[in-house]
């Protein structure tokens, strides 16, 4: 889970670039280990974070989408080509007789 701080003064003091007052921990988990990285950032960086995440993640709904769109189209597709494949032929009344004789005697 990331973890965002805004970094108290008294830390600030002494370090080259004060701007960067916002601290993201970053958990990773490596051989059965978990370790936390650190990354110090400006509020602007983290705003530009935010917004490319955003889009982003945007991008990722938009392809899924398309492609639960896609996939529903082709299984409609299928599903009229196994219709209309049904109702051409006319059904083997021989095999459908075995098959009605085949359940009577298992009752």
């Amino acid at each position: 889970m990331l973890t965002l701080r805004l970094l108290p003064e008294d830390e600030l003091a002494g370090v080259a670039d004060p701007e960067r007052c916002v601290e993201l921990a970053v958990p990773r988990r490596t051989q059965g280990r978990i370790t936390v990285r650190t990354l110090r950032l400006t509020p602007a960086d983290l705003v530009r974070l935010r917004t490319e995440t955003d889009l982003a993640l945007a991008d990722i709904r938009t392809e899924v989408m398309r492609a639960e769109a896609a996939w529903h189209e082709r299984l409609a597709q299928w599903h009229a080509d196994g219709r209309a494949a049904v109702e051409a032929t006319r059904p083997d009344t021989a095999l459908l007789s075995l098959v009605l004789e085949g359940l009577r005697a298992s009752l």
